[in-house]
């Protein structure tokens, strides 16, 4: 009885194991390379969260966009905000660490096309203690990264 509890034991013990092990060394796909779902401006990106959340969220939320926008704010350590000048919203796009050397040398300012997976929409709701509040809504993007710049 105590031999076949400690082979159980064992087997369950390596089990544990192998799957941490796999676990920790599959590396994730690069979805920048993959071919998009949907192509698009930040515009016509952010006007069809606008127009109907719930349809846009089925079509976009995870699926490989890309879209091509104003970049508003560059992270180094890994995230960028892209926009459209005639919205008020805005897309955070969390870099892929295989295209953080993509950052390097690119403005504000400037034109880019980007693409990653679209993981969730946030709706900024009005406020009467914060008169900036309303203006827009959010975008997030995953395993990300800038394609081009169009300077």
């Amino acid at each position: 009885m105590k031999k076949t509890a400690l082979i159980v034991i064992v087997i369950l013990l390596l089990g544990l194991a192998l799957t941490a092990y796999l676990m920790y060394t599959h590396e994730m796909p690069d979805q920048v390379s993959k071919t998009p779902d949907y192509t698009l401006t930040a515009k016509e990106l952010l006007t069809d969260f606008e127009a109907d959340v719930a349809k846009a969220s089925t079509k976009y939320i995870d699926k490989i966009i890309q879209f091509s926008g104003v970049l508003k704010t560059i992270d180094t350590s890994g995230s960028i905000i892209v926009g459209a000048p005639e919205k008020p919203g805005e897309i955070i796009m969390a870099i892929d660490p295989r295209h953080k050397k993509a950052l390097a040398g690119n403005i504000t300012g400037t034109v880019v096309t980007v693409q990653g997976l679209c993981s969730s929409y946030t709706k900024d709701e009005a406020s009467p203690d914060d008169l900036l509040a309303g203006l827009g809504a959010t975008l997030r993007f995953r395993s990300g990264g800038i394609k081009t710049t169009d300077k």
